[in-house]
């Protein structure tokens, strides 16, 4: 059987093992997410083909940015890479902490744990080779890091409305360093951005979801108080 059917198959039978146990259950691996509803090799296109002038494209723009970055870039593309919520207390405020905000940091590691589960998936249906030079030599496409940054950001600016235009801006920062570092090719990020859209997408329409989300938005509430009335 060709590699990419067996990937296939592979795929087909996870997705539906996952949703015979349903994503209510804990052994699932979901919180809020139910994979068949985000089928990323459905939804997603493929990565650019190997001799494709897409992928020439690619390379060329990676190599570009590797050529331009200075040490000071490098530095803060590696420090400002950690997928946590509390990344975003650039935007917010160096308030924005655990300590704080202990509801806010559990509901954002569920939600994070679901995009990185979701994408592991659709990294392991396509298995596309990193740039050269990346640590990992595949599971490049889609870009984990983009995936959270747009979930991320999605959910945070309706938490911190008032903090809404740093948010996305400290969020694009953060998906295009994988480019600066040389570990993601554009296309990766521009898939990974819109795979977390996605799932943000259908985790809203959770019943779990939404009430926890009502429970850190109370939480934070103090970080950016609805408007007076007068």
């Amino acid at each position: 059987m060709p590699r990419g059917c067996t990937r296939l198959v592979l795929l087909v039978l996870l997705l539906a093992a996952l949703c015979a146990r349903g994503v209510a259950k804990t052994d699932a691996g979901f919180h809020y997410l139910d994979p068949a509803q985000v089928d990323l090799t459905v939804l997603l296109p493929p990565p650019p083909d190997f001799d494709s002038a897409q992928q020439r494209d690619d390379e060329e723009k990676v190599a570009a940015e590797i050529a331009a970055r200075n040490s000071s870039q490098l530095a803060q593309a590696k420090a400002g890479s950690q997928r946590s919520v509390f990344f975003f207390a650039g935007s917010i405020g160096p308030q924005f902490n655990p300590s704080r905000f202990p509801l806010t940091g559990a509901f954002f590691a569920r939600v994070g744990s679901d995009v990185k589960k979701l994408i592991d998936l659709a990294k392991a249906y396509w298995s596309r080779p990193r740039p050269d030079g990346a640590v990992k030599n595949r599971g490049s496409y889609p870009s984990g890091h983009a995936a959270f940054a747009a979930s991320t950001a999605i959910l945070l600016a309706q938490l911190v409305p008032c903090k809404r235009e740093q948010i996305f801006a400290q969020a694009r920062t953060f998906a295009e360093n994988r480019i600066v570092l040389g570990l993601h090719y554009p296309s990766d990020i521009a898939a990974g951005w819109t795979a977390g859209t996605l799932a943000v997408f259908v985790m809203m329409h959770n019943s779990a979801f939404e009430g926890d989300f009502a429970a850190t938005k109370a939480e934070l509430q103090k970080e950016c108080p609805p408007a007076r009335s007068d």
